[in-house]
């Protein structure tokens, strides 16, 4: 299984188009695909990982987005999302987010990983530069002298993982390939952490013999490419991915013959849209909710704050730490207001509240009054439209936000997110004070379609359905050997 990080269907029709992505055009043509598989929300990559690799929704892996608050922690969660985001944290904590808590602490011991679950079945299983990479097989990471020197010498640890881990120069390959890779700029560049490095490791692998019964290989790249240019042509990004997916199929004798062999698989983890040029297209959450005392990233103490406003891209959590019942519809009302904010939504009791900006509003819950295209039932008052909803008789259909109802319930019902979901427009971006921003560039994380369809290759599979999400993908794999 290969993921594409960013993955954005209308420059993959482009590169198709135009003969740019041999190996993705010869998955297309023998085998399932749809260019609108659903990704989780938010639709950040840890969420999305996370999903994809244990079949679970945020609600259960309880990896809610890139920034979060721990309550029971009382401090602000960050995965890195700027360079300044890891000097306001310090290097340490930040690769200890990343490289450790995020799949030995924060991802729920409740769920399971393909890994453990095939592994535990008596299958084998490899991944190369994973977000998602927890295992039974121990492994201390070779931490990399200048990450020591800035964390002071700090980063200490082991990761259980697949049976084969490669995490860049921090789990690489055995000594005789490492050797060859030392040679390459690619097993420096990002530590490891790019295409080039994937492709490589990933047909060694299979070329040694030592290929295991699922293998994931991550390709990061696309991601920043996009959020460095208008993703909606990426067909550059997505070519340099593909050799790297034609260098994996070359291990074989023939292409035919690793289909032959394999189940090949290849999806992104979401897809990322057009943010406007103007600063006006930059909405400082933070700013807007001045009122009210804030937690701040990389800040231990927050005794006396009221709210921490926690920013992914093109959605936010908004944290309320004390006295929900007077500042949740202060801050709801400031929100829906705000130039730039799509939807605002927020749980009471059972039920969820969606209020789309200059919109309508609708109060949801799973029930046995409506029924979607996912087999989900729901019970809905209101106006479906502020959902991008609609209601024929005792059907439910979506438009702009694909799976909208299940995406907010199981986002909302993580026990890590936050009391308050915001969402931008399309071509606005939310910002912080440590955050990315990317005027004229790509950016994620929101409700609206364009953000959450990504492509899906499956090859020689009836893959079963018309609808699909990632969160099938798990259990597709799963099925595939013999397991539920």
């Amino acid at each position: 299984m290969f993921i594409v990080d960013s993955f954005n269907s209308s420059a993959l029709r482009s590169a198709l188009e135009k003969k740019m992505v041999p190996a993705m055009e010869f998955l297309k043509n023998r085998g399932y695909f749809n260019e609108s598989c659903v990704s989780v929300f938010p639709t950040m990559t840890p969420t999305c990982a996370s999903s994809i690799i244990t079949g679970a929704s945020p609600r259960d892996h309880l990896v809610p987005g890139f920034e979060w608050f721990c309550r029971a922690e009382r401090r602000i969660v960050n995965y890195g999302s700027s360079p300044l985001a890891v000097w306001k944290m310090g290097v340490g904590r930040a690769v200890r987010e990343l490289l450790f808590n995020l799949n030995h602490i924060q991802l729920s011991s409740k769920v399971k990983t393909l890994y453990e679950s095939l592994e535990g079945a008596g299958f084998t299983t490899g991944a190369v530069n994973p977000y998602i990479f927890r295992g039974g097989r121990p492994y201390r990471p070779r931490i990399p002298l200048i990450l020591q020197l800035a964390a002071g010498f700090g980063l200490k640890g082991k990761l259980r993982g697949p049976g084969s881990l490669f995490l860049g120069s921090l789990c690489p390959p055995e000594t005789g390939q490492r050797l060859k890779m030392l040679l390459s700029p690619r097993y420096y560049w990002k530590f490891g952490f790019n295409d080039q490095y994937s492709g490589t490791v990933g047909r060694w692998l299979i070329k040694k013999g030592n290929q295991p019964d699922l293998l994931t290989i991550y390709l990061p790249d696309t991601d920043g490419y996009s959020h460095r240019h208008d993703p909606n042509h990426s067909e550059e990004s997505l070519k340099s991915a593909d050799r790297q997916i034609c260098k994996v199929l070359g291990a074989f004798q023939s292409w035919d013959e690793a289909l032959e062999k394999n189940t090949i698989i290849i999806v992104g983890d979401h897809s990322q849209s057009l943010v406007g040029k103007d600063g006006a297209s930059m909405v400082h959450l933070g700013r807007e909710l001045a009122g009210f005392s804030q937690a701040a990233l990389g800040r231990e103490s927050c005794a006396a704050c009221e709210i921490a406003v926690c920013v992914n891209e093109r959605m936010s959590y908004i944290y309320i730490l004390r006295d929900r019942e007077r500042i949740l519809p202060l801050a709801t009302e400031i929100l829906k207001g705000v130039r730039g904010v799509d939807q605002v939504a927020w749980k009471e009791g059972d039920w969820c509240r969606i209020i789309q900006a200059g919109g309508g509003e609708l109060i949801f819950r799973p029930g046995r009054d409506v029924w979607d295209q996912y087999g989900q039932g729901w019970s809905c008052k209101g106006q479906p439209s502020a959902a991008g909803a609609r209601i024929s008789g005792h059907s439910v259909t979506f438009g702009e936000y694909p799976d909208a109802l299940a995406q907010l319930y199981n986002a909302l019902g993580c026990e890590n997110a936050g009391d308050i979901v915001v969402t931008a427009k399309t071509g606005f971006e939310f910002t912080g004070d440590w955050g990315p921003t990317h005027p004229g560039c790509g950016s994620h994380g929101s409700l609206h379609k364009i953000d959450a369809l990504v492509p899906l290759f499956v090859s020689g599979e009836a893959f079963g359905t018309s609808s699909p999400r990632l969160l099938d993908l798990a259990p597709f794999i799963r099925s595939r050997h013999g397991l539920q």
